[in-house]
């Protein structure tokens, strides 16, 4: 791309020092939005160099932004510092640096550059937005980082300079319901408890009030406040004419997470013959064998996370998902804007909110008779999907850890031990007085809870001697891997519920563990859930209605332990064949469901090859006409795009300016890949791709977008060949790549039998060089400066029981995951786009 001519005198100016700096501003901004960062940042660098002024850290500052938007962070982390240094009271410096240090996963650095604000710029409060921005930035680190106590003082002290901030009201009464401060809410410094009432979170408002219509009210007020409406709607109102119903989950919890845990052995058993699984996720990359788990599960796991809104919605529409299940809801990172634009014909929520969402573009929430009677439904704007059990699928491959002591819990051996392991942000006051009345009537009886806070614990254990019990019968728990967190529940003797928001998956692992669980059940969804289970597990007799039966029955069973030993020994005979532990037919069930609701259009037979039409007169191939891998990997590429480079061919050079038919599409190779089709690509350079010379790259260097079709790993120095990519590239630069995984469990039998040089097919072709392993191929990108955003596998026919066993066997002989390996040994490939950082 090259530079507009007028530049050329500001580089001149610049370099004779004399280009004010406003016109440096505004040059600079210029070239930066005609996509010409590295030109921007070359011209800072230039001024910097020639310039002597005393406002240079004013450079330095807008420097380190246009660093930090290229993706050089230790670049801008410089210009930062060289700002602080040279202007210490340069607040937005700070700011920004803070923010930088966030995004690179370093917060405690980020905590310490917001509080060098406070400790450092003596008129910081001369400045009152820049103060409460450096307090709110505090206050929402630290709460995610379970300091809360520091974090909900940043929060009061930014509410006492501005009273008027919605979302810093939100958090500040969250706050104090995890820390079990009572009364949550309470009037200070212009704050009224009104204004807390009207800006409670939806999530929060499930464990504060047990009436119905003020949860549909918290929702609604959050969808007016934050969600948008989008300007059109995606997917085509009667459906598709797709023989399987293509599913979309769409989550940011495929990973170490309660709705992970959940619904981890869903997707592996779901009919193939019936459905197709796509998951598309902004999940975090924790590396956790579940994690793994789940991504290998999917027949298409695309990550979103590097999109926005409107793009998710507009992939979600590109892949013609029949229904999108949101696992979500409202709860803490939800992306609810997607939903408004209607990507699929069919929307339905599970799982992640349990209660009204309010988001007029979801049809469904999954229900069952028990967890939304009739009387409730009309406090849904959601219309209810019900199961004939229960609404909450489990998953029968968690794993119990050995039993332990009481000794090595924590607990007593001679005391019964009530277990209350729900999240402290649902015991309420109420709770709280209830249990402490059970205490009072079991002289032997210690309450067993987790929370994560030193504070919240303190003031448990005030609240308890303030209604005359004493304060060492409050036990509190340590957070264990998961294994031994589910075994700790062996050695209760009975879990008490939360009411007005009940265990969900808390309450499903006591009861997997073997631990009867007592519930009270109320008027809404969130305070029925515990109940739903315990009918499906066959124990609807620890099912209460009101605090009074609830307190009695507690008592009555820590008293008659022969009765609550029967109650132990049922769930434990009846477990794996009740309908809540049944997760093949949940499966069949969820999926009849879905039937039911699944939108074809009138007269059209059902079939796998989606529509083809022409586009601004280049004929797109119809789906069918493309390979998975070919369709897959267009899903990836980000719309909009004006030049795109293939290596090796032009496989996808009809299809991708069928939609952008003004892009300019370049192949690389010196002969076209077999399924090429001819004729589609705007230029060809017949050459070697590791032999390109100044003027190839010359001609490159514009390029957004690199597609590698099987061909990253025909390279014969791959890491080479990407770093000078990257380095070419005049602005941020994608990839989009097809890799075989050398991980495939028929590869490690064909290697195991030493066939795998004498076999040539989609598995080991002759042509590679290279072998990539979901790590290898991820170690690749990460050394050669690139990032990946999203990641899909695709997957054929599982492998058979015996070379399960022998792949995880072989992993722990070899000190590996066997769990994650047996995973990573399902793909036969791997699709992934990356951007260079």
């Amino acid at each position: 791309m090259n530079v507009p001519a007028h530049t050329d005198a500001l580089f001149r100016q610049a370099e004779r020092g004399v280009l004010p700096l406003g016109e440096l501003f505004q040059g600079a901004q210029a070239m930066a939005d005609l996509g010409m960062p590295q030109e921007a940042i070359r011209l800072y660098e230039t001024w910097l160099a020639h310039t002597t002024s005393p406002v240079a850290y004013a450079a330095c500052f807008n420097l380190a932004v246009v660093r930090s938007s290229v993706g050089d962070d230790a670049g801008a982390e410089r210009e930062y510092l060289k700002a602080i240094a040279v202007a210490p009271g340069f607040v937005e410096a700070r700011l920004n640096l803070g923010t930088l240090y966030e995004r690179m996963n370093r917060p405690d650095d980020a905590l310490a550059a917001w509080q060098a604000i406070l400790s450092d710029v003596p008129d910081v409060a001369t400045k009152p937005a820049l103060h409460v921005q450096t307090l709110n930035n505090l206050g929402r680190l630290c709460e995610i980082r379970k300091r809360l106590t520091e974090a909900l003082d940043y929060l009061t002290r930014s509410l006492e300079l501005d009273p008027d901030q919605s979302k810093v009201i939100t958090h500040w009464v969250h706050l104090r319901q995890k820390l079990c401060i009572w009364p949550i809410y309470q009037a200070f410094a212009g704050v009224t408890v009104e204004e807390q009432h009207r800006h409670t979170s939806a999530l929060a408002t499930l464990g504060a009030s047990s009436d119905p219509a003020e949860q549909l009210a918290a929702s609604r007020h959050f969808v007016e406040r934050k969600v948008q409406v989008a300007p059109e709607r995606l997917a085509p109102a009667e459906g598709y004419a797709h023989q399987r119903i293509r599913i979309g989950y769409l989550s940011s919890d495929l990973c170490s997470h309660a709705v992970a845990i959940l619904t981890a052995e869903l997707y592996e058993l779901h009919d193939r013959a019936r459905v197709e699984v796509y998951a598309f996720s902004w999940s975090r990359e924790d590396n956790s064998p579940l994690r793994a788990r789940v991504v290998g599960a999917m027949d298409h796991y695309i990550r979103i996370d590097g999109m926005t809104d409107e793009e998710a919605a507009r992939c979600i529409r590109a892949h013609e998902i029949d229904v999108l299940v949101d696992l979500h809801g409202l709860t803490l990172g939800a992306r609810a804007d997607i939903l408004g634009w209607r990507p699929a014909p069919v929307q339905l929520t599970w799982l992640g909110f349990p209660g009204p969402t309010g988001i007029p573009d979801i049809d469904y929430v999954v229900a069952d008779d028990f967890v939304l009677p009739p009387e409730l439904e009309p406090y849904f704007t959601e219309r209810p999907l019900r199961m004939p059990h229960t609404f909450q699928i489990n998953d029968r491959r968690r794993a119990i850890g050995p039993t332990p002591t009481r000794a090595a819990s924590g607990l007593p051996d001679d005391k019964f031990v009530f277990c209350a392991f729900n999240s402290t942000f649902k015991i309420t006051p109420e709770m709280f007085d209830a249990w402490m009345r059970i205490l009072a009537q079991v002289p032997d009886g210690v309450l067993w809870i987790v929370a994560d806070s030193d504070a919240t614990r303190a003031n448990l254990v005030r609240e308890a001697e303030a209604r005359g019990v004493d304060g060492s019968r409050l036990l509190f728990a340590q957070r264990v891997a998961p294994a031994d967190y589910l075994a700790r529940f062996r050695v209760a003797d009975l879990f008490l519920d939360t009411n007005p928001f009940n265990g969900g998956t808390t309450a499903s692992d006591a009861l997997w563990a073997g631990l009867p669980v007592l519930t009270c059940a109320g008027r809404t969804f969130c305070s029925r859930m515990a109940g739903s289970l315990l009918n499906a597990v066959g124990l609807p007799e620890l099912v209460t209605h009101d605090l009074r039966d609830y307190e009695a029955l507690a008592v009555a069973l820590a008293h008659d332990r022969t009765r609550l030993a029967g109650l132990r020994a049922r769930l434990a005979a009846e477990r794996d064949t009740s309908a809540l532990f049944d997760t093949p037919r949940f499966v069949r069930d969820f999926e009849d469901k879905l039937e039911t609701v699944v939108k074809h259009p009138a007269g059209v037979m059902p079939t796998d090859d989606a529509h083809a039409h022409h586009a601004h007169g280049v004929p797109e191939p119809a789906p069918g006409d493309l390979s998975l891998q070919q369709s897959t990997m267009l899903a990836l590429m980000r719309p909009g795009m004006h030049s795109v480079a293939e290596v090796g061919g032009a496989t996808l050079a009809q299809a991708w300016r069928a939609r952008t038919s003004n892009s300019h599409f370049i192949e690389i190779g010196p002969a076209p890949l077999p399924g090429t089709a001819a004729g589609w690509s705007t230029s060809r350079i017949t050459r070697d791709p590791e032999l390109l010379d100044d003027g190839d790259w010359q001609q490159l260097a514009s390029a957004q977008c690199w597609l590698f079709p099987e061909t990253l790993e025909r390279l014969r120095d791959p890491w080479a060949f990407l770093r000078r990519l990257r380095r070419q590239a005049l602005g941020q630069v994608e990839l989009v790549a097809c890799v075989n995984n050398a991980q495939h469990w028929v590869t490690q039998l064909l290697l195991a039998s030493g066939n795998l040089n004498q076999r040539d097919n989609v598995l080991h072709d002759r042509r590679h060089l290279h072998q990539f392993t979901r790590t290898s191929l991820a170690a690749l990108l990460q050394e050669c400066g690139y990032v990946i955003i999203d990641m899909t596998t695709v997957t054929a026919q599982q492998p058979p029981p015996a070379v399960v066993a022998a792949i995880r066997q072989l992993a722990e002989a070899g000190g590996a995951d066997p769990l994650l390996a047996e995973q990573d040994a399902l793909p036969y490939q791997y699709l992934v786009r990356a951007i260079g950082a």
